[in-house]
């Protein structure tokens, strides 16, 4: 009697133990439900960018015609209008980013070999989750002036 006793009150801890403990153990595993921003870029192609609070950062490429999606996290940190986006993977290479807001519009544009981009567009540059500002840029014209102001 005893030992039945025993492998219930086991099985209703260990239970206990799984519904408490998974929620919590999910919440700090997955950066999507960390506090920070999302950021994406691109068209056919682009990209997912998940700035945590907590300095950590997980970028989700993908493709349409493009047979898996690749997944880089790393470290991140901002020094004045620059983020430094730091892989985990040492194989992989750092990438800088331009904090900019034009015409009330915020984004992050990559470095393209060294250099912005020539103009402003959802393939070019990363837009808030939520901001459709990027978009009305681009079909307005004239961003690559409004690139060649940053400088």
């Amino acid at each position: 009697m005893f030992t039945s006793k025993a492998i219930t009150f086991s099985a209703l801890a260990l239970t206990l133990a799984v519904f408490i403990g998974a929620p919590v153990f999910v919440l700090h595993a997955s950066p999507y439900m960390q506090p920070g921003q999302n950021w994406s870029i691109g068209l056919l192609a682009g990209g997912n960018l998940r700035l945590l609070e907590s300095g950590r950062y997980v970028h989700q490429s993908w493709c349409d015609i493009c047979p898996n999606e690749m997944i880089v996290d790393g470290t991140w940190q901002q020094s004045g209008d620059w983020l430094l986006l730091k892989p985990s993977a040492s194989e992989r290479p750092e990438r800088r980013l331009r904090a900019a807001t034009i015409k009330g519009c915020p984004m992050l544009i990559p470095l393209q070999d060294g250099e912005l981009p020539k103009w402003i567009s959802h393939s070019t540059v990363y837009s808030r989750e939520g901001d459709h500002c990027v978009v009305e840029l681009d079909m307005a014209g004239h961003t690559g002036k409004l690139l060649r102001d940053l400088r």
